[in-house]
């Protein structure tokens, strides 16, 4: 079974964005606006009202393999963030400061 490399982009701890494979053929996989959303409440709450405050908070995470085809890869991780990260996990991260 193949394997491919992904990559998680989070603001702060919540989770923004993921990447399955690496180089011209790597698949950017945006969340659902919900996360975006929790991301903008999150940094207003905190008063990051200027753009190097807002930026500073983003990191990427080491690359993970995973198995399977890219396809399977990208269900299976847009389920799992569906799962772990309901509307009472982002609300309870928004209260935190967007720190879990």
């Amino acid at each position: 079974m193949p394997s491919q490399q992904v990559v998680y982009i989070f603001w702060r701890d919540i989770p923004a964005q993921f990447i399955v494979g690496k180089g011209r053929k790597a698949k950017k996989v945006k969340l659902p606006d919900r996360f975006e959303k929790a991301i903008d409440k999150c940094a207003m709450k905190l008063n990051f009202t200027d753009t190097d405050s807002y930026l500073k908070e983003w990191r990427k995470t080491s690359p993970v393999l995973c198995e399977g085809s890219l396809e399977d890869i990208i269900n299976n991780e847009n389920k799992r963030f569906e799962n772990d990260y309901n509307n009472k996990k982002l609300s309870e991260l928004i209260e935190n400061g967007g720190i879990s």
